[in-house]
């Protein structure tokens, strides 16, 4: 692998993420003892069916294997590529999953990084793979949430507080701003790549020409997005994973005894506008796994919408968050054995990827 590409930083400012996510935890503790009857909530935690709890845990595992599968659809419309592994997809998606739950959106470096090294491949063009798919799922986001505001506009008058649709709204349109702007000038035209290289080549011709490298994997991989025999299939996939983000939190619903008026059932529906509340909420949660933000916002939304008391709506996405994360982390502990991976190492200040993953990933076991 090239020096150049074994340098992708791992050093996430940490300290303020620490400190953030501490603040709005310690928040959110206040809201729960200020404005939560403690028995009331003690008494629905022990009237919840506990294995239709354990059961949501099928479908978590499953959204992390279907998207293992799109990645791979994705990549084999990448030429040059070796055959790859579905199991090691999944293996590196759930190295990722677990990165994410412990600094925010750390895997997103980390989980491409254990692929390219297990196959030996560019690091760039696995990383540019995984920008193309994370493009989707903020693009399929924005269009979802859209259709809600337009179709049930009560979601944004009651499920989101107003502050939060501001926040979420201006985080996804810049996202999408940064992810069109990195398409456009490195991925789709080569304009963006003259500049930097040309300012590169008046201090060294040799980073200059490994960056041209660089580019060029990045390149290669980013175009998974345009390869159109695929781009059914790749929506298909979409679709399944978003709905496998539905039915855990659908049986929970179910598992939970929360008291509407005049509500006769859950829907697969309710589940589809908890999730929607739930994703906007990660999007702008400082928090590790988005705690404490998701909790507090979903509650409220649940309150508002449905008119279920909250201590009750409190303890269904405490049970659906946690379901959702002890689960990744027990599968996801046993892949990150598998990969070799040191996550102390890899979050350490001035680690970087090369050195903060041991040697032991490039088995095929």
């Amino acid at each position: 692998m090239p020096e150049a590409e074994r340098t992708i930083t791992s050093r996430p400012p940490i300290l303020w993420k620490i400190v953030l996510g501490g603040v709005v935890f310690a928040g959110v503790f206040i809201w729960i003892s200020s404005v939560l009857d403690l028995g009331r909530v003690w008494q629905t935690f022990r009237s919840a069916n506990y294995w239709l709890v354990l059961a949501s845990a099928v479908p978590v595992v499953a959204s992390h294997w279907m998207r293992a599968v799109r990645w791979k659809t994705m990549l084999r419309a990448v030429e040059g590529l070796p055959r790859l592994s579905l199991h090691d997809l999944f293996s590196a998606v759930m190295v990722g999953y677990v990165a994410n739950n412990l600094v925010p959106r750390s895997g997103e470096v980390l989980r491409p990084y254990v692929l390219a090294r297990r196959y030996r491949l560019s690091s760039a063009l696995v990383l540019a793979s995984v920008f193309a798919e994370r493009s989707i799922d903020v693009l399929q986001l924005l269009f979802f949430l859209a259709c809600a505001l337009y179709l049930l506009p009560e979601i944004a008058t009651h499920a989101l507080p107003q502050w939060l649709i501001g926040e979420g709204a201006r985080t996804l349109a810049l996202m999408v701003l940064v992810f069109a702007a990195i398409g456009v000038l490195i991925g789709f035209s080569s304009a963006g790549e003259r500049i930097i290289l040309r300012i590169i080549r008046v201090f060294s011709v040799q980073a200059a020409e490994r960056v041209h490298g660089i580019f060029d994997a990045f390149r290669r991989g980013i175009r998974v997005i345009r390869h159109p025999a695929d781009a059914g299939r790749i929506l298909l996939e979409s679709l399944a994973i978003w709905v496998l983000y539905v039915l855990p939190l659908w049986i929970v619903m179910a598992a939970v005894p929360m008291h509407a008026p005049a509500k006769f059932a859950w829907t697969f529906w309710d589940g589809c506008i908890v999730l929607l509340v739930v994703a906007v909420a990660t999007t702008v949660a400082p928090t590790p796994g988005a705690i404490g933000v998701v909790h507090a916002l979903v509650a409220e939304a649940m309150y508002r919408l449905y008119q279920v008391p909250i201590e009750e709506a409190f303890v269904f996405i405490t049970i659906a968050h946690a379901i959702n994360y002890v689960t990744v982390m027990l599968v996801g502990a046993g892949y990150v054995v598998r990969e070799g991976v040191s996550l102390i190492s890899f979050f350490r200040p001035g680690t970087t990827l090369e050195t903060g993953l041991s040697a032991t990933g490039q088995t095929s076991a």
